[in-house]
C-alpha cells in the first residue's frame, strides 16, 4: 500500500471517529438538560468523559509501543460504539455518566492509537506537518459532526419547538463510529510491517518516572492541558449558553462546525509558520486567542458567537498538533506510545479538575441569570 493511501485511510477514520466523538460531547449535554440536569451535573459529565482515560492512557501507550497503533484504534471504536449504544438504551442521568465514561475511554484509545501510529512513522524534520495532517483530518470530523448531529436531532424532534431528539442524534454518532472501524483492515498492513523494524531497535523502559524526568516534557504537558480544558469546556458549555439564550440545536451545531473548519485552515501550512515564527511564538498567540475567545462567549448572541468560533478556531487549531510533536520530539522512538500516553493523561487530568469550578464564573458572566439549577428557555430554543 502506498504512502498516500495508507494517509488518506488514516485520516478518514480520524475524521469519522471525530464526528462521532465531537457529536456525542454536544448531544449529551442536551440529554442531560432535558432529564433535568444542573450546572453541577454537567461539571460531573464533562469529568466522567476523562476519568477512565486518566488510568488508561499511559498504559494504552505502552501497549501501542509494543502492537502498533491500528489494533488499539479500532478497539477503541468498538468501545465506544458500545457506550453510545448504552446511551441510547439505558435511560437516567446515572447511566448517562457510565455510558459516557465508556465513550471516553473509548475514544482516549482511538486517540492513542492513531498518535502512536504517526509518531511511529514520522521523523523529527516531518512531525510538526505529520500530526498537523492528523489533526487537520480530526478537525474535518468536527467541522461534520456538530451539524449532521444537531440537524438529525432536530428533524426528529419535529416541528413543535421542543429539545432536539437526542436518540436520533446518538444514532448518527453511532453509525459514524461503526463506519470508522474497517479501516483497520487497510491499516494494519503497513502497522506490521513498521513493528518488524521496530523490534530490531533498542527498548527503552517506559515508566512514568522515567517519562516526566525526561527534559522539557512537564512544559509541554502544561501547554496541552491547558489546550485541552478550552476544548472541554466549550463542548460542555454551548448548549447551556445556547439554551439559556434561545438558539436552536442546528444553530449551534453550524457554529461549531465554523470553529472547526478555521481549525482546519489553522493547521495548513504550519510547517512554513513554524519555520517563519518558531513553535513558542505560534503557542502562546495561539492560546491567548483561544483563551479571549472562550471569555466573550457569555457575553454575545448569535452573530457574535460567530466571530468567538473564528477566535477559537485559530486559538485551538494550531497548539494541538504542535503539542503532540514537541512531546514526541523529546521522547526516544521506542516511548513514542507511552509519552503521548502521559500527554493525553495529563489532558484528562485537567478535564476532571477544572469544570466544577468554573460553575461561579459562568454564572457571574450570564450563563445563568439566577441562582437556579436550570437555564431560563432550556424547554424550548427558538430557531434563528
Amino acid at each position: 500500500m502506498s504512502g498516500i493511501s495508507w494517509r488518506l485511510i488514516l485520516s478518514s477514520q480520524a475524521a469519522l471517529a471525530q464526528a462521532s466523538w465531537t457529536g456525542i460531547r454536544l448531544i449529551i449535554g442536551y440529554r442531560a438538560l432535558a432529564a433535568g440536569a444542573d450546572p453541577v451535573f454537567l461539571g460531573a459529565l464533562a469529568s466522567s468523559f476523562a476519568l477512565p482515560a486518566l488510568l488508561a492512557a499511559i498504559p494504552a501507550g505502552r501497549v501501542a509501543d509494543r502492537v502498533g497503533g491500528t489494533g488499539m484504534a479500532v478497539i477503541g471504536l468498538l468501545i465506544a460504539a458500545a457506550g453510545t449504544a448504552a446511551l441510547l438504551v439505558v435511560p437516567g442521568l446515572p447511566a448517562l455518566l457510565i455510558a459516557s465514561a465508556i465513550v471516553g475511554l473509548g475514544h482516549l484509545l482511538v486517540m492513542v492509537g492513531h498518535q502512536s501510529f504517526v509518531a511511529h512513522y514520522s521523523t523529527a524534520d516531518s512531525r510538526d506537518g505529520a500530526f498537523g495532517a492528523l489533526t487537520a483530518a480530526a478537525s474535518v470530523g468536527q467541522l461534520v459532526g456538530p451539524p449532521a448531529v444537531t440537524i438529525a436531532a432536530s428533524l426528529g424532534a419535529g416541528s413543535n419547538g421542543s429539545l432536539p431528539d437526542t436518540g436520533v442524534g446518538l444514532l448518527v454518532c453511532l453509525v459514524f463510529t461503526l463506519l470508522a472501524a474497517p479501516g483497520y483492515f487497510a491499516l494494519r498492513g503497513p502497522d506490521a510491517n513498521l513493528r518488524m523494524r521496530r523490534r530490531l531497535q533498542t527498548k527503552v523502559p517506559s515508566r512514568v518516572r522515567g517519562l516526566v524526568a525526561i527534559p522539557g516534557v512537564w512544559r509541554s504537558l502544561a501547554v496541552s492541558a491547558a489546550v485541552l480544558t478550552t476544548v472541554d469546556l466549550m463542548y460542555a458549555f454551548v448548549p447551556v449558553w445556547a439554551t439559556d439564550n434561545g438558539i436552536s440545536a442546528p444553530t449551534v451545531g453550524l457554529l461549531l462546525a465554523l470553529r472547526a473548519a478555521v481549525s482546519v485552515l489553522s493547521r495548513l501550512g504550519l510547517t512554513r509558520l513554524i519555520g517563519k515564527f518558531g513553535r513558542k511564538a505560534l503557542l502562546l498567540a495561539s492560546i491567548t486567542v483561544a483563551t479571549l475567545a472562550l471569555m466573550a462567549l457569555p457575553l454575545v448572541g448569535t452573530y457574535g458567537a460567530i466571530g468567538v468560533m473564528i477566535g477559537l478556531g485559530i486559538g485551538l487549531g494550531i497548539p494541538q498538533p504542535l503539542t503532540m510533536a514537541w512531546v514526541t520530539g523529546l521522547a526516544d522512538p521506542s516511548r513514542h506510545g507511552a509519552v503521548l500516553g502521559l500527554r493525553l493523561t495529563a489532558n484528562r487530568f485537567a478535564q476532571i479538575s477544572l469544570p466544577s469550578p468554573w460553575e461561579p464564573w459562568l454564572r457571574r458572566w450570564g450563563f445563568w441569570a439566577s441562582s437556579g439549577p436550570t437555564p431560563r428557555s432550556c424547554s424550548a430554543p427558538s430557531p434563528l
